[in-house]
């Protein structure tokens, strides 16, 4: 629908502007307001610039949620809010709950190539909605990197991160697999596929690189999705150069199950994307106050029905007692001034 809305009158949507029009009529009306008529033979007036608010934020209640402190949880690697739509819904519309997408989704901007430049620019929008912490911070997959360094940027600052919630996010740049465990894949490899397993690996080679060519000749010509290649790339630029830094607040991770393609001695786990497969997805060395909780589902449908339920509703204990904590500290700190 949006690919051929943007064919036929030259206007573009992000995805996530279904959160303020969920029905055509309302689409249509803001195809409309940019000064085009839907009837036809009709001269079309002079087009109108969006009004575009924010260009991350996507507030994902109707009338921003309620009084409680609001979260902010960053997309996955694509930039794309929508999938995190159920989450929000079942954390409760008593608490403001925004998504954070990436910029180049629409239009001619062009995405991030720099972690800590992204999150700079989601900060200066995330005080626009708060001014001032404790703040409640979030990221699926890749966007849980992001959001580690908002919260970074934030402290430096002096503000308090009351919460910051990971949602099965790797680190940026994974343990690179040990020559032993490399070698110790390729012999599982050949005792399961036998004598074939060579030309199986070699034809599966040559597909990929053919695959390869064939994405870059769509990419060239006119496609109807939204500019998921050049936010991919630009993502994987971004966090191939981010040097971590260590964080001393509060970190929660929620992931699915472990599971590995590879299981190798003493007990090593290695998935189908030749990564090491951890408890804690190797985030402890860098955040000391880590907590791991187990959900149902993969990676991508922990935040789909019916798996989602109970994430939202671990999630939810996690946000609460944040929110109690930061309160009990409030009112401390408010009778020893009156004192």
């Amino acid at each position: 629908l949006f690919a051929m809305v943007k064919k036929t009158w030259s206007v573009e949507f992000p995805i996530s502007v279904l959160f303020e029009a969920p029905t055509i009529r309302r689409i249509a009306a803001l195809v409309e307001a940019q000064g085009i008529s839907a009837i036809p033979g009709d001269a079309p007036a002079k087009r109108a610039e969006p009004a575009r608010r924010f260009t991350h934020l996507v507030p994902m209640h109707q009338g921003e949620g309620g009084p409680k402190t609001p979260f902010f949880l960053v997309a996955g690697m694509f930039g794309n809010v929508l999938n995190l739509r159920h989450l929000a819904h079942l954390l409760g519309q008593d608490r403001p709950f925004y998504g954070m997408q990436a910029k180049g989704l629409f239009g001619e901007d062009e995405p991030h190539r720099s972690v800590k430049e992204a999150a700079r620019d989601y900060i200066a929008e995330i005080r626009a909605i708060q001014p001032h912490g404790p703040y409640m911070l979030g990221g699926f997959s890749g966007g849980g990197i992001t959001a580690y360094e908002i919260a970074n940027q934030l402290t430096e600052a002096g503000e308090e991160v009351a919460a910051l919630v990971m949602l099965d996010t790797p680190l940026p740049q994974r343990r690179a697999l040990s020559r032993a465990d490399r070698i110790a894949i390729q012999l599982q490899e050949l005792r399961a596929g036998g004598i074939a397993y060579p030309f199986r690996w070699l034809a599966r080679r040559i597909w990929w690189e053919f695959a390869k060519r064939r994405q870059k000749v769509d990419e060239a010509g006119e496609s109807p999705v939204f500019h998921n290649a050049a936010i991919e790339a630009a993502f994987l630029e971004s966090v191939a150069g981010y040097a971590l830094q260590p964080w001393a607040g509060p970190l929660t991770l929620f992931r699915p199950p472990l599971v590995g393609k590879w299981q190798l001695s003493g007990g090593r786990l290695v998935n189908s994307e030749r990564a090491y497969v951890t408890h804690d997805n190797d985030w402890s060395e860098w955040a000391p106050q880590l907590q791991v909780f187990e959900v149902p589902g993969d990676h991508d449908s922990m935040v789909l029905e019916p798996n989602v339920r109970v994430l939202a509703a671990r999630m939810g204990k996690v946000i609460e007692a944040a929110d109690r904590a930061r309160q009990v500290q409030q009112a401390w700190e408010g009778s020893h001034a009156a004192e």
